[in-house]
């Protein structure tokens, strides 16, 4: 009789083993936990360096670290680690390994040497790809930027060194990029513009100037949109340090107003809006972020569908959920796709309206032809829907 106990409960370990799917992360381990952890396993670390109110850490949580493939390649090399670093242990390594952007990645050897890092939400084959990096002692962080510090200035490796140090947050990379271009005479191939633009991060940054003094150039190689949203970007961060956190609204007016004139009341609506979020002041954020969403956003889906988005999350009350809808219309109308056909559906179905929670949810599987992954989503979605 305890033998086929032993062998039900053995049963039961490798079929819940077998539905493992995604990356496993270790769950109320200290920092030093996981040290130990990787000593004895011989493993590297990984450690999804976050914050809670992050919104590409909570995509990446959601969409790349379950996927079965990043499972599949990342677990067999690596003991996994998530934590805030803004709570607990987190403020201290986030002030030792110098994280300042969310999501950080941080991967660790076997020993808890830091090797490699990088950042940013990303598709899953581009995650894999730098766990897989991570890994290789050529391809580390650690490793190539002490090759750049002995002097080698080969043009290939300054390439190289400079896309992993800008990944790394290193200021190096800004450097090198300047020592790549000296060496290629600035040189504006098709792949140099990439670079470039890849590589700008700041008002401050040699690429900046590259960029607006040959528009053109940089229009006719990554598109208009691309070109706008890049410049977009980096003056909006420009004016954010500026405003110190709300601290300053005038600050961020006058870097706004010095770059993009026109679309001052816009940005600064927006940057309000912003703050209301991030201070979780959600009573204020509905009637704001629904005038500038009508009044700022009407054509542009993305934006629309995250204050849509906002609302579907942080409110329960009918009437705002009802508005979060209305939003969540204007997007479709602005531009049709599976991302904000499925907010509508999210939003109906906390409205307890199941048939158009059903209607928009069969809606964005139109739109999911060539995204097999979003597709698998949406069906997963539907079968909630009982």
């Amino acid at each position: 009789m305890k033998k086929i106990f032993l062998a039900i409960i053995l049963l039961i370990n490798l079929s819940s083993f077998a539905q493992q799917k995604g990356m496993i992360f270790e769950h109320d381990a200290t920092w030093q936990q996981i040290l130990d952890k990787a000593k004895k396993e011989n493993k590297f670390i990984f450690l999804d360096a976050y914050a809670s109110w992050c919104g590409p850490c909570k995509w990446m949580s959601k969409e790349v670290f379950p996927r079965k493939e990043v499972g599949e390649a990342i677990n067999p090399n690596y003991i996994n680690a998530k934590i805030d670093m803004e709570k607990g242990e987190g403020i201290e390594l986030a002030k030792k390994y110098d994280v300042r952007s969310y999501p950080t990645y941080l991967f660790f050897d076997s020993n808890g040497n830091l090797v490699h890092r990088s950042l940013g939400s990303m598709p899953a084959e581009d995650f894999i790809k730098i766990c897989r990096d991570a890994l290789n002692p050529d391809l580390q962080y650690v490793t190539q930027r002490k090759k750049y510090l002995s002097g080698n200035k080969d043009t290939a490796f300054l390439r190289q060194f400079t896309l992993v140090a800008a990944d790394a947050q290193d200021i190096l990379s800004q450097i090198s990029m300047i020592e790549f271009l000296d060496a290629v005479k600035y040189e504006l191939t098709p792949a140099n513009i990439q670079f470039i633009h890849y590589l700008t991060g700041s008002l401050n940054d040699t690429g900046f100037s590259v960029m607006k003094n040959n528009e053109d150039k940089f229009i006719a190689v990554i598109g208009k949109d691309a070109y706008s949203n890049t410049i977009e970007e980096l003056v909006w961060s420009e004016a954010r340090r500026s405003g110190k956190k709300g601290e300053n609204k005038a600050a961020f007016r006058k870097v706004i107003e010095k770059y993009l004139p026109e679309k001052a009341d816009a940005l600064c609506a927006e940057y309000e809006i912003s703050l209301l979020k991030r201070a979780g002041n959600w009573s204020a954020y509905l009637q704001k972020a629904e005038k500038f969403a009508t009044e700022f956003a009407l054509n542009d889906w993305e934006r629309l569908n995250d204050i849509a988005n906002n609302f579907l999350e942080n409110y329960s009350a009918k009437d705002a959920l009802q508005k979060g809808l209305k939003i969540s219309f204007l997007s479709v109308k602005a531009k049709p796709n599976y991302v904000n056909y499925l907010t509508t559906a999210e939003l109906y179905l906390k409205l307890k309206d199941k048939a158009n929670a059903r209607k928009f949810a069969e809606k964005a599987i139109e739109f999911t032809k060539d995204l097999p992954d979003a597709k698998e989503d949406i069906a997963i979605f539907l079968k909630e829907i009982k």
